[in-house]
């Protein structure tokens, strides 16, 4: 079993404290990237756990549309016991309180309902095309702040793709890219204006997937570059020339994730 004391080391809160002017400098908003964030037989263990698509069932939940193909298990009561205990300690205290000391972020709330997110999976072709976030968690009556990463494929080879990219507030230009390699952790800030994505489809061989646990925070109060009215994930295809072939007609939807 995964030690539950994880977050408890000195080293998360002294990470937090000392990235913290670089995590809301960075840009095209703020956001960071952490290699090698969890102890490697955690990171193992958590891999060798991860759910697979191979034993899909009514649990899964599936998106396969012009936007977005990828499925995703947000239940953590169908983990494994190790990712299920995993799921816990990212909701948990210490790892809260780092996210706060991080992102400058007050009273940071989890969602234990992984709405949205969740252990996430794509394989050969999957994508997800530019988008801003839904911004308002309608059951826990929240406003959205951040998402945190943690990739968990290994031995993840360039030539599969999977770039994870952010784009500016005008969705005109593509300004980081991020490769979802083993243990690494992205943490970002989100907004109405958080344009991200990975729009171009994975090229993965058969049974390797691009697995990503995602978890989603939330506050009382929104960010000032968050609409005030709650609305669904907002898409966008402007210069996504993958996009752009698969549905020209699709400037601007609407979908709940």
């Amino acid at each position: 079993m995964i030690d539950l004391n994880i977050f408890d080391n000195d080293y998360y809160a002294k990470l937090a404290v000392k990235s913290h002017k670089k995590y809301i400098n960075n840009k095209p908003f703020p956001h960071i990237c952490f290699d090698n964030f969890l102890p490697e037989d955690v990171a193992l263990i958590l891999a060798k756990e991860y759910p697979n698509t191979n034993n899909f069932d009514k649990n899964w939940k599936i998106h396969d549309n012009k936007n977005v193909e990828r499925y995703f298990l947000e239940d953590s009561s169908k983990f494994k016991e190790n990712l299920r205990i995993f799921s816990m300690l990212i909701n948990s205290r210490k790892f809260l309180l780092f996210l706060e000391t991080l992102t400058g972020i007050e009273t940071i709330n989890p969602d234990p309902y992984f709405m949205g997110g969740g252990a996430m999976s794509c394989g050969n072709g999957g994508f997800l095309n530019i988008h801003a976030d839904f911004n308002f968690h309608h059951k826990l009556q929240l406003w959205r702040r951040c998402n945190v990463l943690f990739y968990l494929t290994p031995n993840w080879k360039d030539e599969w793709g999977g770039k994870l990219e952010l784009w500016s507030n005008d969705k005109k230009e593509k300004v980081v890219e991020i490769e979802p390699y083993f243990n690494r952790m992205v943490i970002f800030s989100t907004t109405s204006e958080s344009f991200h994505g990975q729009p171009v489809p994975t090229k993965t061989p058969d049974n390797v997937y691009r697995n990503v646990f995602s978890s989603f925070y939330y506050t009382t109060d929104k960010d000032e570059k968050t609409l005030s009215d709650p609305h669904y994930t907002k898409y966008s295809i402007e210069k996504n020339e993958y996009a752009k072939k698969i549905g020209n007609d699709y400037k601007s939807i609407g979908e709940m994730y």
